[in-house]
């Protein structure tokens, strides 16, 4: 064996640990190279699923929006009151010119119908509509006209305890007062309601409204299945 071969077997025995230390390192520092050099790889997002409840959802289709239709429907005007009879009638000025009035004492015309009820009887609107005055006067004691549409205006009068204003929206069935003998040109008929319509400015006879024979036609959105 040569010289030089016997300093290198000696320095290797003498160097063993130092040796095996670099030996690590460099494949340590092998190993850190190679990952370093791999290239990234963006990460797989999950599926967001929008279930807040967090329940198992089988369907997940929409749901398809309902069609809406439009149909033309008839709404009737109903009673104003639980009445017991009919007290002075409508007079027309053809067939029925003048009605006895007991409290004046006179026969006169009679633009309206007194529906007798007894006192504190709820009066209700006829159907629904705007309320274009409330008043009071000796005559026709408290009274509240509701515009009612199509031209029909309707004077319901001989009231107590008005519940509504001047300008106030009702609703067909709506109590807006309460019958008393208020209406002092009519006191001997005891308590009743005193009711007038007009029909686009003319007065008309009340009873087909009050007996439900009257309607309007309105249009309404109805689901069509």
């Amino acid at each position: 064996m040569s010289n030089n071969q016997n300093k290198f077997v000696k320095f290797v025995k003498n160097n063993v640990a130092l040796l095996l230390i670099a030996f690590c390192a460099v494949a340590i520092f092998a190993v850190v190279l190679a990952v370093g050099l791999q290239p990234d790889v963006p990460p797989i997002d999950e599926p967001v699923v929008n279930n807040p409840d967090n329940t198992p959802s089988d369907d997940v289709t929409p749901q398809p929006t309902p069609v809406i239709k439009t149909e033309i429907v008839k709404v009737y005007y109903q009673c104003p009151l639980v009445y017991e009879n009919e007290g002075m009638g409508y007079t027309d000025g053809k067939d029925v010119l003048f009605v006895y009035n007991s409290t004046l004492n006179v026969w006169k015309t009679h633009e309206g119908v007194d529906l007798i009820a007894d006192e504190g009887t709820a009066v209700c609107a006829m159907y629904e509509g705007t309320v274009l005055d409330v008043t009071e006067t000796y005559g026709m004691g408290g009274a509240v006209t509701i515009d009612h549409g199509n031209g029909v205006v309707a004077t319901y009068a001989s009231l107590s305890n008005v519940q509504v204003v001047k300008g106030q929206v009702v609703d067909k069935g709506e109590k807006i007062a309460l019958v008393s003998t208020s209406a002092s040109y009519e006191f001997v008929d005891g308590d009743h309601l005193h009711l007038e319509v007009t029909k686009d400015g003319k007065h008309v006879d009340p009873m087909p409204y009050v007996n439900g024979e009257i309607y309007n036609q309105k249009e309404v959105k109805v689901p069509n299945n």
